[in-house]
């Protein structure tokens, strides 16, 4: 699945072949072939590890901070942190998942996985909003998902050495806006 993520962030949805994924993966491309009968079937595979994947460390990051007196500043720079390493590490795996939304503005197949996506990822920050007393933590949270998306995709596509520092500072004020706080 690894394989696949990577071929998809060097080379698009169209990047992918059961031989191209045999190659990067270094397994035969019978294994491929055999495990993933069609192209649309591995990439809807891939697809939903990097959600199964996503959706663990969105709710792992949550559920760590739920037990702490919770503040947003602490919310905020661990959710920076955890994609500032992200990004630098698999940085081909959060591509991948941008050409997923992409697929899934063109094909209906793929809009259940990434509905599922941005609905962990609402409900992450829905938490995170409710227990900083969000008048509205549901809209508040489709918010911040959307700025959060914005923010990453901008720093895939525009790397920038003061993501941290500015993501984070984007990221409080606009929460601060949302819940009332100057």
């Amino acid at each position: 699945m690894q394989a696949t993520l990577r071929i998809i962030g060097r080379h698009g949805l169209d990047g992918v072949t059961h031989r191209a994924v045999a190659t990067q993966a270094g397994v035969s491309l019978g294994a491929v072939t055999h495990h993933f009968g069609t192209r649309d079937v591995l990439i809807e595979a891939a697809l939903q590890f990097a959600l199964a994947r996503e959706v663990g460390r969105l709710r792992a990051l949550a559920l760590g901070l739920q037990g702490k007196a919770f503040e947003v500043e602490a919310w905020i720079d661990a959710l920076v942190d955890f994609y500032v390493s992200e990004l630098s590490q698999e940085a081909e795996t959060h591509i991948a998942c941008y050409e997923a939304f992409l697929a899934a503005a063109r094909q209906e197949r793929y809009r259940p996985v990434v509905a599922e996506w941005f609905d962990t990822w609402r409900q992450s920050a829905e938490l995170a909003l409710k227990a900083a007393k969000s008048p509205n933590s549901r809209r508040h949270a489709e918010v911040f998902v959307s700025a959060l998306i914005g923010l990453l995709f901008r720093q895939l596509a525009t790397p920038r050495a003061s993501f941290r520092r500015e993501a984070k500072a984007e990221l409080l004020e606009l929460v601060a806006s949302l819940i009332g706080r100057k």
